[in-house]
């Protein structure tokens, strides 16, 4: 099976400081696409958490085929303002193009994921 982080797609990106200040000031919403896990080990505060994948035993990985169903049902408004994260913005960029698909015309991926994110996370 291929791997589906393979083709990471080119998609509106944000460093950690603009991510924080567009959800902070700009009340963007803060898509977590992390897998629930990842999520309850820390997350950004008021996030939405809709994994894009899931990791298998075997290490492979595989698509939530409910992502989109998902995401849209908690964020059902296409034109809301979104930021999208995972760790390290792979799985990021993938989720900000399935809802760009989906035409939500104001989504933008944490550049390198939460591994950037500087403040605190909650539990």
């Amino acid at each position: 099976m291929a791997d589906p982080l393979a083709n990471v797609p080119e998609v509106p990106s944000v460093d950690a400081a603009k991510a924080k200040e567009l959800v902070e000031v700009k009340k963007f919403a803060f898509l977590d696409v992390r897998t629930v896990e990842e999520y309850e080990k820390g997350h950004v505060a008021g996030s939405v958490n809709v994994p894009y994948l899931f990791f298998k035993e075997d290490g492979s990985k595989e698509l939530n085929p409910e992502f989109l169903e998902k995401a849209t049902a908690a964020l059902p408004d296409p034109h809301a303002d979104i930021v999208v994260s995972c760790q390290m913005g792979r799985r990021g960029a993938l989720a900000t193009k399935a809802l760009q698909d989906a035409k939500y015309t104001s989504v933008v991926n944490l550049d390198k994921g939460l591994s950037t994110w500087t403040c605190p996370l909650q539990k």
